[in-house]
């Protein structure tokens, strides 16, 4: 299952994705679903934050 976040544009049709209780055996809290196609998308854990930390200060990217 593909990873997204609340607030993405859904794949298929562009719908801003939102938070529902997930309906699936294999997935137990909530997953980011797309009302008007009836998709779902497990939830990414990584935030915009964790992404930037990942590469580190820049004083120290490489040149």
């Amino acid at each position: 299952m593909l990873e997204k976040r609340i607030g993405e544009p859904c794949p298929t049709c562009q719908t801003p994705l939102q938070r529902r209780r997930s309906t699936f055996r294999t997935i137990v809290g909530d997953v980011a679903f797309c009302a008007r196609c009836c998709s779902s998308f497990e939830l990414s854990s990584l935030t915009e934050d964790d992404v930037l930390a990942a590469f580190g200060p820049p004083e120290f990217a490489p040149t």
